[in-house]
């Protein structure tokens, strides 16, 4: 049976693509609750938050534009618009999420750590549902393997037909595992603005970072041994520590 995507008409939709727009469903219900509990400003969150939200789309599709060509040979000059070719790059959204709020609070006067803290743990829960999402769709994959829990995917995209490492299962059982140990430390962690946000990027960062040498669906490699998403994932890792250090969260 095929759980990666399913037929409307002449239209397909993806599964993990639905499951995306759930999990961002879901994080910003309860970021805006968390809002509401810790007596934030409930206006600023109204009006502001969808400008966040674009910019990590529009620099998230330009990231895509530029690693993928596959955009520019299907559409030419409206590349940019057909988002179902290449997606959004996670790099990007991240950077223009992030930089976008970051500015966008400063320039209105609001504790933009307190208000990253806020949005912590709605994150990671929209990263299980995502998680789960591609360990049913086969969104991404591992290498293969004869250890007993591997798993045998029969759907589109997956190129391999022999069991492989089920990598999004082992993302969702570190990223629970993530869950619990911030929820132990989130009582003290709190005390101290942006901590809690800070361990929970590099954890992320740190579990991605070490499970794309397990993965093997088709993404952009360097030299042919790194993908490119560990650069990123790097990168993003390396200016997490720094900033932590700087503002003495360690």
């Amino acid at each position: 049976m095929n759980f990666s995507k399913f037929l409307v008409g002449p239209f397909s939709l993806k599964i993990y693509g639905l499951a995306v727009a759930l999990a961002f469903l879901t994080g910003v219900i309860l970021f805006y609750k968390r809002i509401q509990e810790e007596k934030f400003s409930q206006e600023f969150f109204v009006h502001h938050f969808w400008r966040w939200i674009v910019a990590g789309l529009v620099v998230g599709r330009l990231f895509s534009l530029f690693l993928f060509r596959e955009p520019h040979v299907a559409y030419g000059v409206f590349s940019f618009f057909a988002f179902w070719e290449g997606e959004v790059h996670w790099a990007g959204v991240v950077l223009g999420f992030f930089s976008f709020a970051l500015w966008d609070l400063r320039s209105h006067g609001e504790k933009a750590l307190e208000w990253f803290d806020l949005g912590a743990f709605p994150l990671l829960i929209g990263f299980l549902i995502t998680d789960m999402a591609a360990f049913l769709t086969g969104h991404y994959y591992g290498i293969e393997t004869s250890l007993p829990w591997g798993i045998q995917y029969e759907t589109f995209g997956v190129d391999i037909l022999t069991p492989v490492h089920p990598v999004s299962l082992y993302a969702f059982l570190a990223h629970c595992w993530l869950y619990r140990f911030l929820q132990g430390k989130k009582n003290a962690w709190q005390q101290i603005p942006g901590k809690l946000i800070m361990r929970l990027g590099i954890g992320l960062l740190s579990i991605d970072f070490v499970l794309q040498f397990l993965r093997a669906d088709h993404t952009l490699l360097v030299f042919e041994t790194i993908r490119i998403d560990q650069i990123f994932a790097f990168l993003f890792l390396s200016s997490l520590c720094l900033i932590s250090s700087r503002l003495r969260l360690f």
